[in-house]
């Protein structure tokens, strides 16, 4: 008898663990909003109950002593309203309806449980310790089963049955699941905790790379502008303060349009982009780049007939000139830039291949973040808006590179029909 008391107990316990750590695992509370984690929460225990209910030998007094204390508390202490009010429920039906024992004790005892458990929750939960949060399932636990025992009334079915050993592996079996529960949430929330910080510190160091990015070029309009306060200046001397002032605006202008880019990249996804077209129409404005580097162009297309994608033609035109831009002058001394497209079953690919100074694996690592660059004068937010233009065209983009031995920068995308 003690055995098969034992075997029940273990059972039940087995399946309240499953539902909690399988409730906990799936709805992590910084991807899941509250209400809809805690119907997620009912829908795990409706599935694991109806489970039990349906598929084990179920002890009716170990029912009521053991399973439905330990879920009560655990839903209401930890989970609050939707859930201890849901298990409340369920296990007073299955109580009811499944098991048929006698509703009155189990009702009155687990109402008192479900309304101690939920002020509990409210006034305690957030602030205890782990051996605070014991002594509450302790306490309630034991309140349980002071006001069942009190009410019960069919003692006569339990001649030789060794009720006390019973209790005992309900407080046991409680002691658990708590321990196990609260160590799982703490963790959750410990995680939770570091994505914010991440995330706050994300906001933090971007907020203080543009201030800081901004700050230069205004500073230097700044400076100038005092100088045509000096009433000796001459009339060239007065136009170049002019021309530098507004250059210094025109570059503050200039990092906050491209930061508006990356936050908010405006692409039309339903317009179609002729690649051939497009890349050939960059010959013009990269060609005399080219020249002054000593660069020789090469382009190539090894798809003869017309090849389209989804996206915005200027943007796609603005992130092929920055990336050819960046090939440039990774070419003091002069090289070759190679522009290449095709198609495959995997799409349309275009590889833009120069012969620089390449990158470590480092700075490729860290290609497209905010103000991270290689030049004496960049800010590094020309390859963000190429990567989030290229990323909101659902493409890919992609960077082969060694020091000294040139880059490979590759772009894939969708290919579409001709309309």
């Amino acid at each position: 008898m003690i055995l098969s008391m034992i075997g029940h107990e273990v059972t039940g316990i087995l399946y309240v663990m499953s539902a909690c750590l399988f409730f906990l695992i799936i709805t992590p509370r910084y991807t899941f909003s509250n209400n809809r984690r805690k119907l997620l929460f009912v829908a795990i225990l409706a599935l694991l109950s109806l489970s039990y209910l349906t598929l084990e030998t179920i002890d009716p007094f170990i029912y009521c002593v053991h399973l439905i204390p330990i879920s009560i508390v655990l839903a209401s202490l930890f989970e609050g309203t939707i859930a201890g009010i849901a298990t409340w429920i369920a296990f007073n039906f299955g109580n009811a309806v499944i098991v048929g024992n006698d509703i009155a004790p189990t009702l009155i005892a687990s109402t008192i449980l479900l309304g101690m458990g939920l002020i509990f929750h409210k006034t305690q939960v957030e602030r205890s310790t782990f051996l605070q949060i014991n002594l509450l399932a302790f306490t309630l636990t034991t309140v349980y089963l002071l006001v069942f025992l009190l009410c019960y009334e069919d003692w006569d079915t339990l001649k030789g049955s060794p009720v006390g050993l019973m209790v005992i592996g309900t407080y046991l079996s409680t002691m658990l699941v708590s321990y196990i529960y609260y160590h799982v949430k703490n963790q959750e929330k410990l995680r939770e905790e570091l994505y914010d910080a991440e995330k706050y510190q994300v906001i933090g160091q971007l907020a203080a790379s543009i201030s800081h990015e901004v700050r230069n070029p205004l500073t230097t309009a700044h400076g100038f502008l005092q100088l045509m306060r000096n009433d000796n200046l001459s009339q060239d001397a007065l136009e170049k303060y002019r021309s530098f002032a507004l250059e210094g605006i025109d570059q503050a202008n200039a990092i906050i349009t491209d930061y508006l880019n990356f936050a908010k990249p405006t692409v039309k996804n339903h317009d179609q982009v002729h690649i051939q077209e497009a890349i050939d129409s960059l010959i013009s404005m990269v060609s005399p780049l080219c020249v002054l580097s000593k660069v020789e162009l090469q382009i190539k297309h090894y798809t003869p007939e017309p090849v389209y994608v989804k996206g915005d033609t200027k943007k796609f035109q603005q992130s092929l000139l920055n990336i050819m831009k960046n090939a440039i002058e990774s070419m003091p001394e002069g090289g070759y830039l190679r522009v290449s497209t095709w198609c495959d079953n995997d799409g349309v690919h275009i590889q833009i291949q120069d012969t620089g100074v390449g990158m470590s694996e480092y700075e490729i690592k860290r290609i497209g973040m905010p103000f991270y660059t290689t030049k004496e004068k960049g800010t590094g937010l020309g390859l963000m808006v190429v990567v989030s233009s290229i990323r909101a065209m659902n493409g890919k983009i992609s960077y082969y590179s060694r020091p000294r031995e040139g880059t490979t920068c590759v772009l894939q995308f969708k290919r579409v029909l001709e309309d």
